[in-house]
């Protein structure tokens, strides 16, 4: 079993590039639906160029690298490939890992329900295109 290095950078590179889209797009639509226009002023992070680039690198850590490095080690050995693939491992994490970390702050804090909802559907768009890309470049 070889891990490619060239075909774990192109993954890194074009799963990036979506992230990448997928955060402009969504920082846009946030600011233009006022998400966090229910919140005290002293709990809103100021966002910046920064703020926006900190937050880019550890999703691209969490979304692109370490599961493309995951994969990259098991793709020989998992039942199905591809999209399939993808998809299942998207749906896997989602479900244990971000739905119920977001559920427990609804009942803890009061927070916005559209701003949780938002939350996790862009979590979930992200996480499941970079997935999709992964499992397919690996099918080339």
């Amino acid at each position: 079993m070889m891990i490619s290095m060239s075909q774990m950078v192109y993954c890194l590179v074009i799963a990036g590039a979506y992230l990448l889209l997928m955060s402009l797009i969504l920082e846009f639509l946030s600011r233009r639906l006022k998400l966090l226009g229910n919140f005290p002023p002293q709990l809103v992070e100021v966002t910046g160029v920064g703020w926006f680039v900190t937050f880019f690198i550890m999703e691209v850590l969490f979304f692109v690298v370490i599961p493309t490095v995951s994969y990259s080690f098991f793709y020989l050995i998992v039942p199905f490939s591809g999209v399939k693939a993808g998809l299942a491992a998207t749906l896997f994490a989602f479900t244990l890992g971000a739905v119920p970390i977001v559920m427990g702050l609804s009942v803890r804090l009061r927070l916005p329900m559209q701003y949780l909802l938002f939350s996790l559907l862009g979590y979930l768009f992200k996480l499941g295109g970079a997935m999709v890309i992964i499992g397919y470049s690996y099918t080339l």
